[in-house]
């Protein structure tokens, strides 16, 4: 007789309304967010999938944007599903233990370490490839903000696609008079073109019919201060939530089409984040990305 042991139980931390802290003890680094240090300057971030570098997500320092550049195609099976997640996952229901329990699949196919995980909806635009001029990255304010002249020189997007959020959500910080406007960011793994229609019609119609299936990603949080704010002559912030697609490709179109925002369950990566703060906003940065996390949630 041989007996099965069971993996570990994750040890789960509430830190915030609506926000846990997972502690992942044994992952086995299928997605792996990768730091490449670099001599006098900013460290670089990397999306790797199993074992390969699949994007480049930004950098580490304080006065840049976030961005994501393809440096090999995903090519994830459209076929079958990464992880068997119990369907009581869509339920409508908190984000506690007992749901981050549920999650373990999942969780186990990243690398070990500590992950914030949070609820939040995003009404979609797009999708955009990297050359479409309605996309946030051609914008006149991103590109007067981060002295960027040229985006399609900046090489920033590289041939994928992405969806955005239709309107920024926005945070005013009545001390420094800063207008803070966060962009949302949503990069599918799997490209449209790969996507079986009569899924996406399957869950487009349970959509419209009133369900809210959740669509999980690996998600990130990027805010950097920009020179001109910190010296204060421009008076406009902008931040970043951005995740890469974990399940729920056809979802994801499925919502866009029936115009309804997206309900995500956000694993999200504090290695692949940065949270700089405003000089009036003290120095607990970890204590205010947490409460910046819980607004984020679904109202």
């Amino acid at each position: 007789m041989t007996s099965e042991t069971k993996p570990p139980k994750l040890e789960v931390t509430a830190v915030a309304d609506g926000v846990v802290r997972v502690k992942v003890p044994q992952g086995k680094g299928f997605f792996k967010v990768a730091v490449e240090k670099r001599h006098g300057e900013a460290n670089s971030l990397f999306l790797e999938v199993n074992g390969a570098r699949k994007f480049e997500i930004g950098n580490d320092c304080d006065t840049c944007h976030f961005w994501f550049k393809m440096l090999q195609e995903p090519r994830l099976p459209t076929s079958r599903k990464i992880a068997n997640l119990p369907k009581t996952i869509q339920l409508p229901r908190p984000v506690d233990e007992a749901l981050v329990q549920e999650l373990a699949p999942m969780l186990d196919l990243m690398e070990k370490g500590e992950y914030l995980v949070f609820e939040t909806s995003v009404n979609l635009a797009g999708p955009y490839d990297s050359e479409d001029e309605a996309s946030y990255f051609f914008q006149s304010e991103f590109m007067e903000l981060w002295d960027i002249e040229d985006p399609k020189e900046e090489g920033l997007l590289s041939g994928w696609e992405h969806y955005e959020c239709q309107r920024p959500r926005i945070f005013r910080h009545a001390d420094g008079g800063v207008v803070e406007k966060q962009y949302d960011f949503v990069i599918p793994l799997v490209p449209r073109a790969a996507l079986k229609e009569e899924y996406v019609k399957l869950y487009q119609q349970m959509i419209q019919n009133g369900d809210r299936p959740r669509v999980l990603m690996l998600g990130m949080y990027q805010r950097g201060i920009p020179e001109q704010v910190k010296k204060g002559t421009n008076k406009t912030l902008h931040s970043f939530m951005a995740g890469f697609l974990l399940d729920g490709h056809h979802k994801v179109a499925a919502y866009r089409r029936a115009g309804v925002p997206a309900k995500f369950l956000v694993i999200l990566s504090p290695k692949a984040s940065k949270y700089h703060l405003l000089k009036e906003e003290g120095s607990k940065a970890q204590a205010r990305f947490e409460e910046r996390l819980s607004a984020l949630k679904p109202s």
